[in-house]
């Protein structure tokens, strides 16, 4: 992960990198992905599973049709808002 690749991730997380060093910021990214990279290589070959979704008992409420919330309030505290819907900036 380059440093671009972090100020996209900020950009995205709506956080600063004001003051900070993103080439560091870079590394340590580098350091968790390598590390999840490792897990992916290791031989799981005979390891039993602990959990399988299969005897997971979800369960699931009935669907209700309900009221939407309005407009208006919804769109009451909107850092940005356009034709009465959430405005987003896609520059990534």
């Amino acid at each position: 992960m380059d440093t671009k690749d972090v100020e996209k991730i900020y950009n995205l997380a709506n956080l600063s990198l004001e003051g900070k060093d993103v080439e560091d910021i870079s590394n340590k990214f580098n350091i968790v992905l390598d590390f999840i990279e490792s897990i992916f290589n290791e031989d799981t070959e005979g390891i039993e599973l602990t959990e399988m979704i299969t005897t997971h008992k979800a369960i699931f409420r009935k669907d209700e049709p309900h009221e939407s919330v309005d407009r208006d309030l919804a769109l009451k505290n909107a850092a940005d808002k356009e034709y009465g819907y959430f405005r987003v900036d896609w520059k990534l």
